[in-house]
């Protein structure tokens, strides 16, 4: 029976970042192990289970990047279609926009970071087997790590959803994912046309609640997903020393020219050399290490166990041991590494989290003061940022106190209910706490949103639908003018919340993107958030992934101050819209949602 599934969809995105470090300007799937690309050893697998097209999908920056990958990519027998896109839709929405590609019944959907020697015949016979229209290959680790993903099966081994839980929350399976997955093709039209869609978050929650069957194909050959500097280094030296030997991968020789070697140095196998690579007087290559072509290394140098990406400079007389060297970076002379990662350019310090990246000292251009000065400066901020909170959440309250008893009194007569609503929301590195508002909804705000979810008009965990039914008279007001936030001011007091940062969430609407999940923790939650002075303008989830990404990277004094600012500026306009509708007797303005 001839293979099915002749196409595969490479969700790839945009440059890499493993661990918090920007290891290069392309795809994951460029990065060189033993000198090869990544994607060359997916290729092999994959054309050997019989896929005949490969349609990868990057971010605008790395078309470039591809095309010229491909000039030097051996002939595997497999076509390869590159799709750039401009706004990001989530894994889902990726292939809702591939779909017209895609052809057969049957197609193969891989992650970037996929790493994996094994026979995918059998997944394709387990496939067809348990009839599923999705199959997820997956490992057996006991307790993965909490950083994994795990795959959350019922009792009769159906695949309920897949998770990537924080430390904080206690759920546990004994499955995680590979990032690779067969689906029937029926499977598209479940994704909506537009806006974020999340294979692992949605689809299959999705498949779970209607009764599809979505299985999970234990995979027990080998496999790496390079989800870490760790992983990478170790997927390098399994290649270098052979512990797994990758059988459908074109066969090569070393291209380095013994001649390029000084004859004084000394050279320790396992090791791979790419093209016109320069090695000095003296030198000392200890294996397991690949060196990428152009690469030029001084005389008297130490390189043991490392990564030297194309066109690195190594100075006389450095020692390298256990490093990642990035595409023509410049190591001085007489510098001493260990451990760690130096690229051309990279901001080694981590904005949003103050946390140096794994790159230590003796690296040009960056001194321990400058690493001390980078880390007082977030102090300083963070201080100054709690004790502006304090002093202008007591202000606010002492002011306000009047104001709030009379918004207290306009609730209860309006509707039946409690003054306040609260919700346990996600805080400062995962911690939770109850956010509390004034009640701008029915008392069974919840029963009803059940009901009218078929309305909801935008895309990601948000729930929005312009005249909501469930909005009160009193309610309507106060979301024009923001005052049902006034009694997050005790929040912020107590330190469970900042004026200015990222909306507080729950868990679970922060399910369908963890890695914008565990960005978005690493700073206090706040009252105001850059993504919602824009959100009138564009409410799409994928501008709030970019906004709250931005304000983490960019937070500031001055950028805190220019939010506030703009805040009270649209506060204003917000009342003065809601007078002018009630005199001129026109139908309120667009709510914005919170």
């Amino acid at each position: 029976m001839p293979s099915i599934a002749s196409t595969a969809v490479l969700l790839a995105n945009g440059p890499t970042v493993i661990d918090a470090v920007p290891i290069a300007a392309t795809p994951k799937f460029m990065l060189p192990i033993a000198d090869r690309p990544l994607l060359e050893y997916q290729v092999s697998v994959l054309a050997a289970a019989g896929v005949k097209e490969i349609i990868i999908c990057v971010s605008c920056e790395c078309q470039v990047a591809f095309d010229h990958l491909m000039e030097n990519m051996p002939d595997y027998r497999v076509r390869m279609r590159c799709i750039t896109q401009t706004v990001p839709r989530g894994t889902g929405g990726c292939l809702k926009d591939v779909a017209s590609y895609i052809s057969g019944d049957d197609f193969w959907v891989f992650g970037a970071d996929l790493f994996l020697d094994t026979d995918l015949k059998p997944m394709i016979d387990f496939h067809r087997k348990q009839n599923a229209v999705a199959s997820v290959a997956a490992v057996c680790e006991g307790i993965p790590p909490w950083g994994y993903e795990r795959v959350q099966c019922d009792d009769h081994g159906n695949v309920k959803t897949i998770h990537r839980y924080h430390p904080t929350q206690n759920r546990r399976s004994r499955f995680r994912p590979l990032g690779l997955y067969l689906f029937k093709r029926k499977i598209l039209d479940r994704i909506p046309d537009q806006g974020f869609f999340d294979l692992k978050e949605q689809l299959f929650q999705l498949l779970y609640d209607t009764g599809a069957a979505a299985m999970a194909y234990e995979v027990t050959r080998y496999w790496r997903t390079i989800s870490s500097l760790d992983n990478y280094m170790a997927a390098n030296r399994d290649v270098l020393l052979r512990r797994t030997e990758f059988p459908f991968l074109q066969r090569r020789d070393t291209a380095f020219d013994p001649a390029a070697a000084d004859p004084t140095g000394k050279m320790i196998a396992p090791l791979f050399f790419g093209k016109d690579v320069r090695v000095g007087t003296d030198a000392v290559l200890i294996g397991p290490s690949a060196v990428g072509h152009g690469c030029d290394i001084g005389s008297h140098v130490v390189v043991n166990g490392c990564l030297v990406f194309p066109g690195a400079r190594i100075g006389a007389h450095a020692q390298l041991t256990n490093c990642i060297i990035g595409e023509n970076a410049v190591i001085e002379d007489g510098a001493i590494l260990r451990d760690s990662v130096l690229l051309d350019k990279i901001d080694t310090a981590d904005e949003a989290t103050g946390r140096l990246s794994p790159v230590l000292d003796n690296i040009p251009g960056e001194t321990g003061i400058n690493k001390k000065g980078r880390i007082i400066h977030r102090c300083g901020y963070l201080l100054w940022k709690r004790g502006f909170d304090i002093a202008f959440s007591l202000l606010a309250l002492t002011l306000l106190s009047p104001l709030m008893l009379l918004i207290a009194i306009a609730i209860k007569l309006d509707s039946p209910g409690t003054v306040f609503f609260h919700q346990r929301r996600c805080g400062w590195y995962g911690v939770d706490f109850d956010m509390y508002k004034f009640r701008t909804m029915v008392q069974n705000a919840e029963t009803v949103k059940r009901k009218i979810q078929h309305l909801n008009q935008v895309d990601g965990p948000m729930f929005k639908i312009v005249g909501d039914p469930r909005v009160t008279r009193v309610g309507r007001f106060l979301r024009a003018t923001n005052l049902d936030e006034v009694p997050q001011f005790f929040n912020i007091l107590i330190g469970e919340m900042a004026l200015v940062g990222p909306r507080p969430l729950s868990w679970d609407e922060m399910r369908y993107n963890p890695r914008w999940r565990d960005q978005r923790i690493t700073v206090p939650p706040g009252l105001i958030g850059l993504w919602q002075l824009t959100s009138h303008q564009n409410i799409a989830f994928s501008n709030w992934i970019h906004n709250d990404l931005k304000y983490i990277r960019e937070s500031s004094v001055l950028l805190d101050l220019k939010i506030l600012l703009f805040s009270v500026v649209q506060s204003a306009k917000g009342v003065f819209r809601l007078l002018e509708s009630i005199l001129t007797r026109q139908p309120r303005p667009k709510e914005t949602d919170k």
